[in-house]
């Protein structure tokens, strides 16, 4: 009895396991017919979304150091990777050939002093002269006046004796005599007055007008002018000697400038990036023989469509990671967007200044950034993996129902947040769109039931 009662048992066991592992089974022939995907309705989604961009670090200071003298490198003082301060000495050219033309110069200087010295002293003796000149000339218009006047007095004295003659009241002997003392006045007159033009010839306003100066009315200043005419070679003399000298100390000034300049200095507080001469060898002016990067901070220049443009700002904060330090997340600012769209990417330049407190950074390395869109607008977002590629990087095709049926439409990608895609095309919304995985999918396919209450993309 009890054994029939456990075998009844054992078969009603067997019974439940059976139509058990058959229902499981069935179940997960169920879940294996599922397709990898679900249509969902395109929603327009306004959410705060990234700009992804690639782009490169490079110096947003850098100095290209040149040689400003002549000659062969006497020391050098800096290597490459050599931390240096603004002022720091890099290098020395030697000044041999410098100092000796210094000394020359300064020999010449003194030669050139005494030489004006000299001319100098010429010049106010010829000033001199020439105001003894004018007083002379003063002299003989006074003699001219006087002998004017005796001519003229005994002129009258004669006619006046002549009529005292004609009555007897005079004698001859005295008339004769007076006539002589015409005579002799007459002469003294002429001589008078051949002597004032000979003392007047370069004195006269002509003379002032041949040698292209103005004639003064003012008394004074017309005397200055004989004086300038008169002393013209001497003046000219001492300023040629002045000149020499301006010549000679300028010599020396710059002289002493090369020589210092040749102590190349950094001008700014940097990392040597380039050192390309050696001690010995010879440098040209102008010749580049150092270059300083200021590594305290630097630039990142990303490309970013023209039609993101509008979302940043200058100022905006920008996160990035560099190849080289992939899980170090790092902050830049935004500083330049650049006015001008490359006719061929269709892309600004955007330059993001960083701050390198850390010296993480090398120029040359490879960037990776998220940009913050600042308008979010409503727009379509699926995931990334819902679309298959196109031909452009920007480009792509998602899978929508039409009649129940699949069929490709193209999209372009205008960003990248995440996980997922921000698309725009001939879209519309409440449009079913194949969200999963649809690598596998061909247009033509019978597309499944929608999901209708979930979104395009997750919250």
């Amino acid at each position: 009895m009890n054994k029939n009662k456990f075998l009844i048992g054992l078969f009603i066991l067997a019974t439940l396991a059976f139509v058990s592992c058959g229902k499981k089974k069935k179940d997960e022939n169920k879940n294996d017919n599922k397709p990898p995907y679900e249509m969902i309705p395109l929603t327009l989604t306004k959410q705060q979304s990234v700009i992804s961009v690639l782009g490169s670090v490079s110096h947003y200071n850098k100095a290209e150091i040149t040689s400003k003298v002549l000659g062969r490198i006497e020391k050098v003082y800096k290597e490459e990777g050599n931390r240096v301060a603004k002022g720091q000495p890099l290098a020395k050219v030697e000044t041999l050939n410098l100092e000796i033309q210094l000394k020359k110069d300064v020999a010449s200087l003194e030669v050139q002093n005494k030489q004006i010295e000299l001319t100098r002293a010429k010049y106010i003796q010829s000033k001199q002269r020439v105001e003894r000149e004018l007083a002379n000339i003063e002299k003989a218009r006074a003699d001219l006046k006087d002998s004017k006047a005796t001519y003229d007095n005994l002129n009258r004295t004669y006619e006046n004796k002549k009529e005292l003659f004609k009555i007897g009241a005079v004698s001859e002997t005295e008339l004769k005599g007076i006539e002589t003392g015409i005579v002799s006045a007459q002469t003294n007159y002429f001589k008078a007055q051949k002597n004032l033009d000979t003392l007047q010839v370069g004195y006269r306003p002509e003379d002032l007008k041949r040698a292209g100066f103005k004639v003064p009315t003012d008394k004074v200043k017309l005397h200055e002018a004989l004086v300038d005419l008169n002393t013209i070679v001497e003046k000219s003399e001492l300023d040629i000697a002045i000149a020499n000298l301006k010549s000679i100390q300028a010599s020396i000034d710059s002289t002493n400038l090369l020589i210092r300049e040749s102590t190349i200095l950094s001008p700014l507080k940097g990392i040597v990036a380039v050192r390309s001469i050696f001690p010995g060898e010879a440098v040209k002016e102008g010749q580049a023989i150092y270059v300083v990067v200021d590594d305290s901070e630097f630039l990142l220049k990303f490309a970013v469509n023209e039609s993101d443009l509008n979302r940043i700002k200058p100022d905006q904060e920008v996160e990035f990671v560099v190849d080289a330090l992939p899980k170090k997340k790092l902050i830049g600012k935004i500083l330049i967007i650049s006015p001008i769209i490359d006719p061929q990417s269709r892309t600004a330049e955007v330059k993001v200044i960083y701050k390198n407190n850390e010296e993480l950074l090398r120029p040359g390395m490879f960037a990776r950034a998220e940009i913050k869109d600042l308008n979010p607008e409503p727009a379509f977002f699926i995931p990334a993996k819902s679309i298959l590629p196109g031909k452009e990087k920007n480009e792509g095709f998602i899978f929508v129902s039409k009649n129940n049926l699949l069929f490709k439409k193209p999209v372009k990608i205008e960003s990248v947040s995440g996980e997922n895609s921000r698309i725009t095309g001939d879209l519309n919304e409440g449009e079913l769109v194949a969200i999963g995985n649809v690598a596998g999918l061909k247009e033509g396919e019978k597309a499944p039931e929608p999901i209708l209450k979930k979104e395009t993309t997750p919250k």
